[in-house]
């Protein structure tokens, strides 16, 4: 059997046997992909605090773009970036 990811590329369970035995074996080659973001939902914010930080313009409106091109508000994709990060590190 084998499955199209996202920009198209055939997958197949030959592909998918090799890289589990890989990851059993701690090797992770090639090298990284694109990164997809996925859907934003609102964080909860048990006993919220305020904090203030200095972004640029550009950065800004990007800000309000994206958030209203996803039906958000600018505070939940922050947060949602925040969450991202800190799940990251």
């Amino acid at each position: 059997m084998s499955f199209v990811a996202k920009g198209g590329r055939v997958v197949t369970d030959d592909m998918l046997d090799k890289w589990a035995d890989d990851a059993d074996n701690g090797e992770f080659g090639g090298r990284p992909g694109a990164v997809y973001s996925g859907p934003v939902v609102p964080v909860a914010q048990a006993d919220a605090v305020s904090r203030t930080f200095s972004l640029s313009a550009d950065m800004s409106a990007m800000l309000d773009a994206v958030a209203k091109r996803r039906g958000v508000s600018a505070d939940d994709i922050m947060r949602h970036a925040l969450v991202r990060e800190f799940a990251s590190a």
